[in-house]
Parts: structure tokens; C-alpha cells; sequence
């Protein structure tokens, strides 16, 4: 194993989560300082930096440890929703955003309160008990669902409810992966346009017990 890796698995073991120095409709939530804040105390001790950086085709932000020996590694990207590019607000929001996602999810920690999965969103109560789950549902791909804002044919709300069952069942860090792979962009081009509570909440459980996972060395 290498210098870079043994630093690795150091600063993972001794990073903690951000402190929760914001509030949304739906709880605390740490902002992206306080996660870079919690991040580089750690990393720096531990001979890493932090580089984030937005890429097109396709839009996304990139995040990347680079280590002193001059070796690195870096995520797949969270994609940048963001329709209209040319407001620097908005889309200054989604890099925001995406930043503070890609941080928490490469490192493990936590950015949001935890309420056991039962965030409220402005569009749909969610249940205050979770349903039973026999046995997890093969999950769907998000291609599947369609999209036609036209219409109300759209299922999204029973597909991440299956989802949901999917990913706090799963006891492998591989199948939730693949599941991130599969669908977070559909994801984002389609559920946060028609549902962005209900995105948010599905993103949420998703790193929540892809967190878990990790700790538990899955």
C-alpha cells in the first residue's frame, strides 16, 4: 500500500461530520465552508488538498484529493442541474451544491441532520413509520419513468419509494454504487425538475447509508 493510501485511511478514520450551521425548510444542514472547514483540518494534517473543479459534456463538478507525494484520485462527478447557465446565480447555486455533495460523499461524512429518513418536503408528506420491507426491489432504472410534464403519468413517487426500500436494505457498498452510477444523472435532469423535495430527500437517504456502509468497511 502506498504512502498516499496509508494517509488516506488515517484522515477517513479521524474525520468527523460538519458541524450544522445552516437551516432549510427541511432541518440543519452544514454549509459548504463548514464541510471544507471540517475537511481540510483533517486532509492537510494528513498531507492532502482539496480541488473541485466544474467540467462540461457533461455538466459536472469533479472533486479531487491530491496527496503530497503528488499522487491523487477523484470522484466521478456530481452532475451541475442547472437550466439556465447563463445566470450566474443559479448557477453559481448548482456548483455550490454540487461542491458540498461531492465532498461529503468522497469522504464519508455526513453534511445534514439526521432525522431517520423522514425529512418532510414541500410537495409530499412523507410516511412517519418506513414500510415494511420484505425483501429489497430489484431497483428500477430512472430511464424507465416517464417524463412528459404535460401530463400526470409520471410515478416517481412510487419508484423512490422503492428506491428508498432499496438503498437503507442494501448491505453492499458496490450495489449502491452501481445505483448512484445508474441513475443520478436521469436523476437530476428529470426528478429535480418535476419533484425537487422529493430529489433531494432520495439524494439524502442515498448518502446516508452509503456513509454507514463505508464506516462499517463494507
Amino acid at each position: 500500500m502506498s504512502k498516499m493510501h496509508d494517509d488516506l485511511v488515517t484522515a477517513l478514520a479521524e474525520i468527523s461530520n460538519p458541524p450544522l450551521d445552516g437551516r432549510a425548510n427541511y432541518g440543519k444542514y452544514a454549509t459548504l465552508p463548514a464541510c471544507l472547514d471540517t475537511a481540510r483540518e483533517t486532509l492537510s494534517k494528513h498531507n492532502f488538498a482539496v480541488m473541485q473543479m466544474p467540467y462540461t459534456e457533461p455538466d459536472r463538478l469533479v472533486t479531487r484529493l491530491i496527496h503530497s507525494t503528488g499522487e491523487w484520485f477523484e470522484d466521478g462527478g456530481v452532475p451541475l442541474a442547472c437550466e439556465n447557465k447563463s445566470n450566474p446565480q443559479k448557477m453559481g447555486s448548482a456548483i455550490t451544491y454540487a461542491r458540498r455533495y461531492g465532498l461529503c460523499s468522497m469522504l464519508g461524512i455526513v453534511g445534514e441532520e439526521d432525522d431517520d429518513g423522514q425529512r418532510a418536503t414541500p410537495s409530499r408528506e412523507l410516511p412517519k413509520t418506513k414500510p415494511a420491507a420484505k425483501a429489497a426491489p430489484v431497483p428500477q432504472k430512472a430511464d424507465d419513468i416517464p417524463f412528459d410534464k404535460s401530463d400526470e403519468k409520471n410515478d416517481w413517487d412510487k419508484w423512490v419509494d422503492d428506491q428508498i426500500i432499496f438503498l437503507e436494505t442494501e448491505k453492499k457498498l458496490t450495489a449502491i454504487s452501481l445505483w448512484s452510477s445508474t441513475n443520478i444523472e436521469t436523476l437530476t435532469k428529470k426528478l429535480k425538475v418535476e419533484n425537487e423535495g422529493l430529489f433531494t430527500h432520495l439524494l439524502d437517504v442515498y448518502e446516508k447509508r452509503k456513509a454507514q456502509l463505508q464506516n462499517k468497511g463494507i
